[in-house]
């Protein structure tokens, strides 16, 4: 099927690092370092500053994927033999993508996030542009952890061993979906944030397949978690740096539903114009 990622030969280049050692033992022995570098660290932030204060422990969980970054490293290098640079793709992070992406979420959610309920100012400017050089370095290290991991590491993984999209596509989206199960601050509506989420790891993992490279995935990964920590977002323990707070209680299942499935309309409305897109550039390009 056309409109589905296929085995270009963009995609060929992200994942050639990983060929040479495609073993899946590799893959999770890499996986369990990563997670115990990432829990380690974790636990250092949080003995060292995770207890001052709400937003503290916030920057705390954000930075701690600085671990995540470290010990995906360490399991490229020592398992796969493959640098960390290369888990991004050729050519390393790349501004343009990057940028475009963090603009397209930006001109789609921010019209969405706005426009369900008149949020009401939580902080105030000062106090919010003061956090703001700690919480967008945060958001980037959190969120291209999080695409190294999944669109980088496992894909690339998966790839080198497996020809079935369900594996080297489907798969790390339903574990990148699972990871945002959270029925304590969710309620009867923590299945339909895991199908949210695992429909933007589908979007992030074919924009990666596409592309041959993480930089785009990241712009929009970022866009998309900036605005829901800084700009706007219902209560959650996530919540403790934006400037509005839209009135929604998120265990409240009747009234949180809307606006999940706003956000996954908007998530199909980008998709639509990203297949799009590339149906236009491949026309051309015949």
């Amino acid at each position: 099927m056309p409109f589905l990622p296929h085995r270009s030969d963009r995609f060929e280049a992200f994942i050639a690092p990983a060929r040479a050692r495609p073993e899946i033992w590799r893959l999770l022995v890499g996986g369990l370092v990563a997670g115990a570098v990432w829990i380690a660290v974790t636990a250092g932030l949080v003995l060292g500053f995770g207890r001052s204060s709400a937003t503290g422990a916030l920057l705390t969980y954000l930075g701690g994927f600085a671990g995540l970054i470290l010990g995906l490293g360490l399991a490229a290098r020592l398992i796969r033999k493959q640098s960390l640079a290369s888990l991004i793709g050729p050519g390393g992070i790349r501004p343009g993508p990057y940028l475009v992406g963090i603009a397209v979420v930006a001109a789609l959610a921010l019209p969405t996030a706005f426009a369900l309920d008149a949020p009401a100012r939580r902080m105030g400017l000062a106090d919010w542009a003061a956090a703001l050089p700690l919480a967008v370095p945060a958001i980037a290290i959190q969120t291209g952890a999080e695409e190294m991991l999944f669109r980088g590491y496992l894909t690339q993984g998966l790839a080198a061993r497996f020809k079935s999209r369900a594996v080297w596509w489907l798969l790390p989206a339903a574990l990148f979906g699972l990871m945002h199960w959270n029925p304590a601050t969710f309620g009867e509506n923590a299945w339909l944030v895991v199908v949210s989420a695992a429909l933007t790891g589908m979007i992030l993992a074919d924009v990666t397949i596409r592309s041959g490279n993480l930089s785009l995935a990241m712009g929009l990964h970022f866009a998309n978690n900036a605005i829901a920590i800084l700009l706007v977002a219902p209560p959650s323990p996530l919540s403790g740096l934006t400037l509005f707070e839209a009135p929604i209680d998120p265990s409240d299942a009747g009234g949180f539903r809307p606006f999940l499935l706003a956000d996954i309309g908007s998530t199909l409305v980008l998709y639509a114009i990203w297949l799009g897109f590339n149906g236009w550039r491949d026309r051309r390009a015949a």
